[in-house]
């Protein structure tokens, strides 16, 4: 039988993670509770890193940071550590289910392509006015999840309508990030490895609603798509936390943070 555990969302973070809906969603899972509550839902924008703290000083034994910005974690890692408290981070796109780590098939498909890779390229899109560098942090983290190791990332270009990075994986293949800020298209995050035989696509959709991840391989034995699978981010990140609290295990979504915050900082060199 599922433990039920007690939710509360500070100031921002049901707007932001839509905490109200994911949680009346997994009633066996989560009830709302007035205080005293065994997971805080935190909003992402600046200064989260210490409301998760106070949120594990004032007791809670898990914390959902929704939409983070990037952060130093470090501290908060270390109290959390402390209380052995569980952060989980609810992510745009790399908290897709589709790129669980749990997920052979779909790492499989990543695996296979990336032993045969010609170039890796991802393209991020979101609405006008949106913080390039919270998009790239966003679209990073999608690589990170996926086990991609990227390096000597650097800046082409950037504007008000969004940005190129380019950068290389550890053997020296090329990778190419886009960012474009657009009203035009929905809020996605795509990457495609192409290799000498084929390619592999991965379409992550925005997670205001259960719309499905798609994955795609294209070997020379032909075209295989995989399930579909209707989970949206959100809903998906709930559902992890629940499980590391009532396990007894510790994700690692603050470590995957602080790679990506390494990217970031790559930069600015």
């Amino acid at each position: 039988m599922s433990t039920q555990l007690s939710v509360s969302a500070g100031p921002g973070a049901d707007a932001a993670g839509t905490v109200s809906a994911v949680v009346a969603s997994l009633p066996v899972s989560f009830a709302p509770a007035a205080e005293s509550p065994d997971v805080v839902a935190v909003a992402g924008h600046a200064g989260w890193t210490v409301r998760a703290m106070d949120a594990i000083r004032g007791g809670a034994k898990g914390v959902v940071v929704s939409g983070p910005a990037a952060e130093d974690p470090a501290a908060l890692n270390s109290a959390a550590s402390a209380a052995e408290a569980v952060v989980v981070l609810d992510r745009r796109w790399a908290g897709n289910v589709a790129l669980d780590a749990a997920n052979d098939t779909v790492r499989g498909v990543i695996n296979t392509a990336l032993g045969n890779a010609v170039l890796v390229d991802s393209v991020a899109m979101a609405a006008p006015g949106t913080e390039p560098l919270h998009l790239l942090a966003d679209q990073f983290a999608v690589l990170v999840q996926c086990g991609i190791d990227v390096r000597n990332v650097r800046m082409v270009q950037c504007n008000r309508n969004g940005y190129t990075v380019a950068a290389v994986l550890g053997d020296g293949i090329p990778v190419a990030l886009q960012g474009i800020l657009t009203s035009v298209l929905p809020a996605t995050a795509s990457l495609t490895i192409l290799t000498a035989a084929g390619r592999a696509d991965i379409v992550l959709p925005d997670p205001a609603a259960a719309w499905p991840a798609e994955v795609r391989a294209v070997t020379a034995e032909g075209s295989t798509t995989l399930p579909t699978l209707y989970e949206s981010s959100h809903r998906s990140t709930w559902s992890r936390v629940h499980a590391h609290l009532t396990a007894g295990t510790a994700p690692d979504d603050l470590a995957q943070l602080a790679t990506v915050l390494s990217l970031l900082s790559q930069l600015n060199r």
